[in-house]
């Protein structure tokens, strides 16, 4: 409703313009049919805004305007206004309109033309939307516009070469986080490839991710992922080394296929080494879990609860808490063990009504891990939550 009053306060008085000056018209030759016809449209305009049907006021109105250089600043508001209010098949209509004029200036034609883009994404019409701003990529007013709306679409329509190459273009400099989101596009391009089980290609769009963005941890992620799948378990083992080193926090991730590799090769002493190197560079739950299994199979429950109950005092945690209590619960006396199972089972709910990741731009929570955030499109914003409650 406020949108509204807003449109009206605009029309207005351009209408009371219009209708008053075609009224000044006759002398030029103008009827006196059409005189009347616009005084009518303006007081059934009035009409009914004083009735407060906004909505219909805007629309008496508009109909009232004709398009020179003295309104297409306000068709173009107009249009803009309707689209944020939702209204998009009317902002269409307006855009529409003004490039249908033949005296419009190229300029203003430009404007429009970017408007109506605009209003083609709000509307969904992606194709459409992609044409114009692949005309107004031409134009260095609205170049940096067009490329924006253009990423955009190849993201929502996960054309990821294009997207590399719009990229390219928007920022020929290439910042940390055109390259991250560049990298990511080789990612997901390597992910397609692997579901369609065409590994090699999928290696090569690794190496450019990397090539890209040599911090890229999901790149990492992917090579020790395609190097286990092969067998390669040395090979797997030195990509996750790489992503211990890029981004720790996203160890959690791939600590199952990192305990499975040196379990391959039969390399306990490997296992422990990697771990506590880790968990020293400061590695979450995850790790010291793997780590007092380890513990567990060569020394018992009782010493891996001890060393998770050591490693909480450091690092509090609800994951190392439930784990803690399975293992005493095996040896705990008959009376306390109902008070345990008791506590487990409030812990293990408190966990399932937990999220496991977090934008760390826009604070959006998930159960799923993704690599573009669905709140604030952000790539590799989302990772596991870290403290008491996660990692």
């Amino acid at each position: 409703m406020f949108e509204s009053v807003i449109a009206v306060s605009l029309l207005l008085p351009i209408a009371w313009y219009f209708g008053y000056r075609n009224g000044k018209q006759k002398a030029s030759g103008k009827s006196a049919a059409r005189q009347l016809g616009l005084s009518k449209k303006y007081f059934v305009g009035l009409n009914y805004l004083l009735n407060e049907e906004a909505d219909k006021a805007i629309d008496t109105f508009v109909s009232m305007l004709e398009v020179d250089s003295e309104t297409v600043e306000t068709h173009l508001a107009l249009g803009n206004l309707f689209r944020r209010r939702g209204e998009v098949d009317r902002a269409i209509r307006i855009h529409q309109n003004l490039i249908a004029r033949p005296s419009l200036s190229a300029a203003h034609r430009k404007m429009s033309l970017l408007e109506l883009g605009y209003d083609y994404m709000a509307a969904g019409l992606l194709d459409r939307a992609e044409n114009i701003f692949n005309e107004l990529v031409a134009d260095q007013t609205h170049k940096q516009a067009s490329l924006k709306q253009l990423l955009l679409i190849y993201q929502q329509t996960k054309d990821w070469q294009n997207a590399i190459k719009v990229s390219e273009k928007l920022q020929p400099g290439a910042s940390s986080s055109t390259k991250t989101e560049i990298a990511h596009f080789y990612c997901e391009l390597a992910e397609n490839k692997l579901y369609h089980q065409t590994p090699k290609e999928a290696v090569s769009y690794i190496k450019k991710a990397i090539s890209v963005d040599a911090n890229c941890a999901r790149a990492s992620m992917i090579s020790g992922d395609i190097e286990f799948s092969l067998g390669r378990y040395k090979q797997a083992i030195k990509a996750y080394r790489e992503l211990v080193r890029q981004d720790i926090e996203f160890l959690p991730e791939a600590i199952n296929k990192v305990t499975a590799c040196f379990k391959q090769l039969n390399d306990t002493k490997g296992l422990l080494q990697f771990l506590q190197h880790a968990i020293e560079m400061g590695a979450g739950v995850s790790s010291i879990l793997v780590y007092a299994e380890e513990i567990k199979a060569e020394k018992g429950d009782i010493a891996a609860g001890q060393y998770i109950a050591h490693q909480m005092v450091e690092r509090p945690s609800i994951k190392g808490l439930l784990k803690l209590i399975e293992l005493y619960l095996k040896h705990a006396s008959d009376s306390a063990k109902p008070s345990l199972l008791m506590l487990q089972g409030v812990v293990t709910k408190l966990l399932e009504n937990k999220p496991v990741y977090h934008c760390n731009r826009c604070g959006f929570d998930s159960k799923a891990l993704f690599w573009q955030c669905p709140g604030c499109k952000t790539w590799g914003s989302v990772k596991p939550i870290q403290g008491i409650e996660g990692e």
